[in-house]
């Protein structure tokens, strides 16, 4: 059995969540306890007394609160939106799975093959616009990047995330913090690079295998039966009730929740 943690973070006044994401994190974790293991979630005091209203405190092993100090590390999380899930997994044991709250894992998996290494859902080509080479990047306070990178590894996608070894999260942490508070720029390659790049990077340094649990065709064409990640659909979802309201009466058929 393998533990997991999700990850919510509330900014702004008036946070709140969409139906059909409440109706996605439920499954997300009672599937995983259902086959895989124990779950928390890893928040705020405000996020855990917005899922008090709906009683889903009830779905997790185990609520942390610890979110509340991640002002302490000093990023903007105004570009480093993933940087709260970064923070929650720096303080986890490991092995341990970081698994995003629109990911669900409907089936057992099999975690022996991958001891003291990395597995991510899928990996993505870079040197292209969403990863572009290391001249697009600037920092202040003479933070660089380290020359012994190797820019020609695919990213990681880290919707789902196995990590076997505390050494290597230290690492990829420690390092993703001091790049966020470096940082000199924005936009969408300054968090990739630091979530879902620097992983495959940080791997390749410390001779650690990184194995890819699915690919992408097959986790959105259909051909595989372990993984639902609905990152995709969301905005249609937002945007389109009738499609939200046939998805949540989906869900809400699902044995888990039935």
């Amino acid at each position: 059995m393998m533990n997991a943690f999700h990850t919510l973070r509330t900014r702004g006044e008036n946070f709140s969540m969409y139906r059909f994401e409440l109706l996605t994190m439920m499954l997300s974790a009672l599937e995983w306890k259902k086959h895989n293991g124990r779950i928390k979630l890893v928040t705020d005091r405000r996020g855990a007394e917005y899922l008090k209203q709906f009683e889903l405190e009830k779905i997790y092993d185990e609520i942390d609160v610890s979110l509340d100090e991640i002002d302490a590390l000093g990023i903007d999380e105004n570009i480093f939106w993933a940087g709260a899930k970064l923070f929650a997994l720096s303080r986890q044991q490991c092995p341990c799975v970081m698994l995003d709250l629109d990911f669900i894992v409907w089936r057992p998996l099999d975690f022996s093959p991958y001891r003291n290494d990395v597995a991510v859902i899928h990996f993505e080509r870079v040197g292209n616009e969403i990863y572009p080479p290391s001249e697009h990047f600037r920092f202040k306070n003479n933070f660089r990047l380290p020359p012994s990178l190797d820019w020609t590894v695919e990213a990681c996608n880290t919707a789902f995330a196995y990590f076997g070894a505390r050494d290597f999260v230290n690492r990829y942490c420690n390092f993703a913090f001091d790049f966020m508070r470096a940082a000199d720029g924005d936009g969408l390659p300054y968090m990739v690079f630091v979530e879902q790049r620097w992983l495959a990077m940080c791997a390749r340094l410390m001779g650690r295998s990184v194995h890819e649990m699915s690919s992408l065709n097959d986790l959105f064409g259909g051909r595989q039966k372990y993984f639902t990640h609905i990152w995709g659909a969301k905005q249609k979802l937002r945007d389109d009730p009738i499609a939200a309201d046939k998805f949540c009466a989906d869900c809400i058929l699902s044995p888990s929740l039935a």
